[in-house]
């Protein structure tokens, strides 16, 4: 394995777990610096970074993904054109949900900084560009609660522990302002771990396909209700 004194995997415990939660304290005072969530995410989760991949990779369907470098950034995805598809398809609901947040395929483009191994560096990236797909697919949306919720749901799918640290400290946060979240996470907890595995599914070949049908495909609620969407107003009331 190549490791360089950049490389986040080569960090004794105590270094990386000291950056960890600088970031961490920064997400939960400042909740819309999402950097700091993928800051937090990176060190938290590089000391069982190996588990993760081992059994991405001991999927075929990862191991494809990777060996033929799918993505979805700037250079393979158009919204324009995922837009102009019919309402209803994966492509055209991933094209709405992106432009109402004002996000774009270009913030996908760049690699993970500070990871050595090709092969946790195209993990971690894929997650990145797959995460608001798993929003579209789950109908969780973009407030704190539904991002928590998400986080849970990740947690049961991939075991990161960022994600399990996110979901809790998220929780009780949250919990102080609206009830709704305790419901949301138990329901995200349970739909990750009976769902198919997301970080493997091919995305970008089934931009056509009727969003419902993809959710079957996953094993998600075909028609699933909002998961969050009520906390921006109480967090700002707070």
């Amino acid at each position: 394995m190549q490791t360089t004194t950049n490389d986040v995997q080569s960090l004794p415990a105590h270094v990386r777990w000291n950056r960890a939660l600088r970031a961490l304290a920064r997400v939960l005072a400042h909740p819309e610096e999402t950097d700091q969530v993928l800051v937090f995410s990176t060190y938290a989760n590089a000391g069982s970074a190996y588990d993760r991949i081992d059994r991405f990779f001991g999927d075929t369907r990862g191991q494809e993904l990777f060996d033929r470098k799918r993505a979805i950034d700037s250079h393979t995805v158009d919204l324009d054109t995922l837009a102009a598809l019919p309402e209803g398809t994966l492509g055209h609901a991933y094209a709405t949900f992106m432009r109402a947040h004002g996000l774009t395929p270009e913030v996908f483009d760049n690699p993970p900084d500070n990871i050595a191994d090709p092969r946790i560096a195209y993990v971690i990236q894929r997650m990145r560009q797959t995460h608001d797909l798993w929003h579209v697919a789950t109908h969780a949306e973009t407030d704190p609660a539904g991002e928590v919720a998400l986080q849970a749901f990740t947690f049961a799918q991939v075991g990161a522990p960022s994600s399990a640290i996110l979901a809790a400290l998220g929780t009780l946060k949250t919990v102080r302002h609206d009830r709704r979240i305790l419901g949301d996470v138990v329901a995200m907890l349970r739909l990750g771990a009976r769902a198919e595995k997301l970080v493997v599914f091919a995305w970008e070949d089934h931009w056509a396909t009727p969003l419902v049908e993809v959710r079957r495909m996953l094993g998600l609620p075909e028609q699933p209700r909002a998961i969050g969407g009520y906390t921006n107003l109480s967090f700002q009331a707070a």
